[in-house]
């Protein structure tokens, strides 16, 4: 291999240099949990941190009176303490960017970012329209497979319809009157993972079946091979170092929605904001969430 001058340049190993400056590996993170006043301070100037935000190279974290923490692209995690800074490398070149971690700052990063959109507004329902409430425009596990939907008040029986474009899928099975929950019958026609179904419920007897009925709502199921890798990276996540609960939930909330697990991860997140009611970035993220799966009325209480 030959090396050739860069023009205007005397260095014969300008080339090799610039090679082996791209290798350098520079650090990025995510805040995990904030509390308190905390400022992050970035070229674009000082704002306050909040779970979830994106950090690069050079930002600094500066914990004025507070508590947070940060894990970095290369899988170290971080507890800054009161009155502590810490700045994030700008090169490292004896590190090397954890895959599992970068996925999850790329999903943070995206679902943040739709939260912080226009503002949602809960869609009007029509006259006797359903809310179906689970599976709602999103992936679930084979073991998580039901139907749950609002109460239908005087009706006789609800039909509960599905229908799939390719592979060509229709079925319908009834469900009795009063209930608000079924399960997929036994002995119906297989559903197959990754194919998108479509659902709706309608009430059936003593009413008008057209003036109680729900919109479609999509659902697929999570393939064997795909539930194997979520599992594996499930694991990984309880194997990082110096995590606490809190965390640890944050970042598998995160990969769910990776895996277009939607309802799971609102739970989880769900239930840390009722832990900590003012952090504004689970709001982000939930708000994010719900956006992605169409549900405007979720989306409005934050």
């Amino acid at each position: 291999m030959f090396l050739r001058k860069h023009p205007g340049s005397s260095n014969p190993y300008f080339f090799l240099l610039i090679l082996f400056c791209s290798s350098a590996f520079s650090a990025t993170g995510v805040l995990l949990r904030v509390k308190g006043k905390v400022n992050i301070e970035s070229h674009n100037g000082t704002s306050p941190a909040k779970t979830g935000m994106r950090l690069n190279p050079g930002d600094t974290i500066r914990n004025l009176d507070g508590t947070a923490s940060v894990i970095l692209s290369d899988g170290k995690m971080l507890a800054i303490k009161k009155g502590a800074n810490f700045t994030l490398p700008t090169d490292n070149e004896t590190g090397s960017r954890n895959t599992l971690i970068a996925k999850l700052m790329d999903t943070i990063g995206e679902t943040t970012l739709i939260g912080k959109g226009p503002t949602v507004k809960a869609m009007v329902r029509g006259d006797g329209e359903v809310m179906l409430i689970y599976p709602f425009n999103s992936c679930i596990t084979s073991d998580q497979l039901r139907f749950e939907w609002e109460k239908i008040e005087g009706v006789e029986g609800v039909d509960i319809f599905l229908k799939a474009p390719s592979p060509a899928y229709r079925y319908s099975f009834k469900v009795e009157p009063g209930k608000t929950r079924a399960a997929f019958p036994k002995n119906s026609p297989p559903l197959l993972p990754g194919t998108r179904y479509y659902w709706k419920v309608t009430g059936s007897g003593r009413v008008d079946p057209k003036a109680l009925t729900s919109k479609l709502c999509w659902f697929s199921i999570l393939g064997q091979e795909q539930v194997k890798k979520m599992n594996t990276e499930m694991a990984e996540i309880d194997a990082i170092r110096n995590l606490d609960e809190n965390d640890r939930d944050f970042l598998k909330a995160n990969l769910l929605i990776s895996y277009g697990l939607y309802h799971q991860a609102a739970d989880i997140l769900e239930r840390q904001l009722q832990e900590f009611p003012g952090d504004k970035g689970i709001k982000d993220l939930l708000v994010g969430l719900f956006k992605k799966t169409k549900n405007t009325g979720e989306a409005a209480k934050y």
